[in-house]
């Protein structure tokens, strides 16, 4: 089966993993986090679970939380999605971009989400 164009992106780099349809992405406090990759035609976006809702029910005001959050984010956006989730989002347009730089927005989401 051919490799997408992202997936081929992630080679040469041990702390990436591609599974499916996304990308474990192994950290450097010796945890991972699994953040999907979805080719939109002219953008990458990559989504990561931050929390489940069962993780979320003693949390006041998380949605309130993630938007504050947001004021402060440069790279991901954090919100409540339909199934309850707490995720963080990202993307990236595809002009100019390289491996290094799609590295870079793989890493940075599944820190800011593990954290």
């Amino acid at each position: 089966m051919a490799r997408n164009e992202w997936e081929e992106m992630c080679l040469g780099d041990e702390s990436l993993s591609v599974d499916g349809k996304g990308v474990i992405v192994k950290l450097s406090n010796e945890r991972s986090h699994r953040v999907a990759v979805h080719d939109r035609g002219e953008t990458y976006e990559f989504s990561a679970t931050v929390a489940r809702p069962n993780a979320l029910r003693g949390v006041e005001e998380v949605s309130l939380k993630a938007w504050r959050r947001n004021r402060t984010a440069q790279l991901v956006g954090f919100r409540i999605d339909l199934r309850g989730f707490l995720v963080g989002e990202s993307w990236v347009p595809k002009t100019g971009l390289d491996a290094n730089a799609f590295r870079v927005y793989l890493k940075r989401i599944a820190a800011d989400c593990d954290h």
